[in-house]
């Protein structure tokens, strides 16, 4: 028999998202308005197919890649969905308010939904880190506080460090992986004795965490390119977001083998080592113009995220006491600090060859790396603290890992 299903989720939860859901609709409904301007269908259409393919990736890719514990799925994947759609309108009335409001007014285009659902991705890469050890009703409170943390550090770099919409985005993987484990330390440092049996994956599950894989996997090049205006660096990052995602996907295989005595590969490494590639290759996959480095990123991101997987879960677990449910170290954050420390070397050698007069620019976007870190691990501590905090648990202690905490199933005699 499941465990009493906890009071706080019982009543709270269904008042906050709704309260949560009757003040977006009260907003939305005296400060915004559609864009009513005439355009190009041909622009049009270009823009709703990223929109599309960055919509398919969050809901898609994002839900399913974490699905892979044998007791977390159905959890997994529809609180994704969930605090995605919460994130996507606050981050697009919080960019309206910050960036775009004009005459009492927010102008919503299809640009900014599609900006809005990239800053929501922000969430779900940071519940990789608190998957299974965090209630419905502590996430939906998260939402709002991690969308405001990103959206205001991507309006300081912008504002004051002249940072464009591309390279601040790319800021992501960085940011959200670092404010999750920080999250993840406050919340809980150690797991409860006898959750390690539910914390393990399983055959049929793993096969729905790898179809997530393919989604991320398949539209990781309209991610890289959304931003970006000139056709020449939207084709460039294109192709070498595809070749990078490529190696990585061959390097991590391999490792995978090479690293068991019998030469078996771990699905866990193929679930998030084939997408380092992507990360690594984000912020910088325009200005790249030969695929060789490209493919030279990909290799290197996938060989530390293998290495990360095979070797950091016990070192967390063991010395840190942190738990990272996907490897959202592993995954995102190793991989996007590579990707931002060769975004300012390229930078470097560009100005250096080119004698641009864009002379500080590197320097600034080192700065706004580290304006990256460090609101992610302000803004994640502080989050986590509120977190703990015993009226998001109620007087029951959280079933870690375990769908039967907050789903019924008409298949069983007994409900939860």
């Amino acid at each position: 028999m499941g465990s009493k299903y906890p009071p706080s989720l019982q009543v709270c939860l269904p008042r906050w998202a709704l309260m949560l859901e009757a003040t977006f609709i009260f907003i939305f409904f005296f400060y915004t308005s559609y864009d009513t301007s005439s355009k190009n269908q041909k622009t049009l259409r270009e823009t709703y197919r990223a929109f599309q393919d960055v919509t398919v990736m969050a809901a898609l890719g994002m839900g399913f890649l974490a699905s892979s514990l044998r007791r977390y799925s159905w959890s997994s994947v529809a609180f994704s969905l969930f605090l995605l759609v919460l994130g996507v309108q606050w981050a697009l009335l919080l960019d309206g308010f910050l960036e775009n409001f004009s005459n009492g007014k927010v102008v919503i285009r299809l640009l900014s939904i599609q900006l809005a659902t990239m800053s929501a991705m922000s969430v779900l890469i940071s519940l990789g880190a608190i998957q299974g050890k965090a209630n419905l009703l502590q996430l939906a409170v998260m939402v709002p506080l991690e969308v405001t943390a990103f959206s205001t550090m991507r309006m300081v770099n912008r504002r004051f460090l002249s940072i464009d919409d591309h390279a601040n985005m790319m800021h992501i993987y960085v940011f959200s992986a670092y404010f999750g484990l920080t999250v993840a330390y406050c919340l809980s440092r150690r797991l409860p004795s006898g959750t390690q049996e539910k914390d393990r994956t399983a055959t049929s599950p793993s096969l729905f965490a790898m179809l997530g894989t393919l989604f991320l996997w398949t539209f990781w090049p309209s991610f890289n390119c959304a931003l970006l205006n000139d056709p020449n660096e939207r084709k460039n990052a294109i192709f070498n977001t595809y070749y990078a995602l490529a190696v990585s996907t061959v390097t991590a295989t391999s490792v995978s083998a090479w690293a068991h005595p019998k030469g078996k590969i771990n699905m866990t490494h193929i679930h998030n080592a084939v997408l380092a590639g992507g990360v690594a290759v984000g912020a910088s996959c325009h200005l790249i113009s030969s695929p060789w480095l490209a493919m030279v990123l990909g290799f290197v991101a996938g060989l530390i995220s293998s290495a990360g997987a095979e070797c950091l879960p016990v070192c967390f677990n063991q010395v840190l006491g942190l738990h990272d449910t996907c490897g959202v170290y592993y995954t995102f954050s190793l991989p996007g600090l590579l990707g931002g420390i060769t975004y300012i070397v390229l930078l470097t050698l560009q100005i250096s060859w080119t004698k641009n007069s864009m002379t500080g620019y590197q320097v600034l976007y080192s700065e706004a790396l580290r304006m990256a870190l460090v609101f992610s691990l302000v803004s994640g501590f502080l989050t986590g603290l509120l977190l703990n905090l015993k009226i998001w648990k109620g007087p029951h202690v959280t079933k870690y890992f375990d769908d039967q905490a907050f789903w019924k199933f008409p298949h069983l005699a007994v409900g939860f």
